[in-house]
């Protein structure tokens, strides 16, 4: 009768175990479904006197405006990738510890 109830526990713990993995997995899909989707910043536009189009100056100006916002729209693309890449190690490090608490000798 002993080995019956044991069997039974060992069921739930694993049930719970499967649930709580479940769960954090889908913590850190909204996560990054959130991250996706709220951190697409819109560059900022200066407006800045332009020498004429066809001239050296303007081409120069140009192309340092064009430089800056690529500047601008990379720096907060890779922030918003290091942001991701922090929350999924911490999931990740999360599912360990899941995973880690569920030998035999603990229940």
């Amino acid at each position: 009768m002993q080995s019956t109830s044991l069997r039974n526990e060992r069921g739930v713990a694993m049930l719970l175990e499967v649930v709580l993995v479940a769960a954090v997995l889908a913590l850190v899909g909204l996560a990054v479904y959130q991250a996706a989707h709220h951190s697409s910043p819109t560059a900022s536009v200066t407006k800045v006197a332009t020498p004429a189009p066809g001239s050296a100056a303007g081409l120069a100006q140009a192309a340092t405006t064009i430089t800056e916002q690529d500047s601008t729209a990379d720096a907060s693309t890779s922030a918003a990738a290091d942001n991701i890449a922090a929350e999924v190690v911490a999931a990740d490090a999360d599912v360990s510890n899941l995973g880690g608490a569920s030998n035999a000798g603990s229940f």
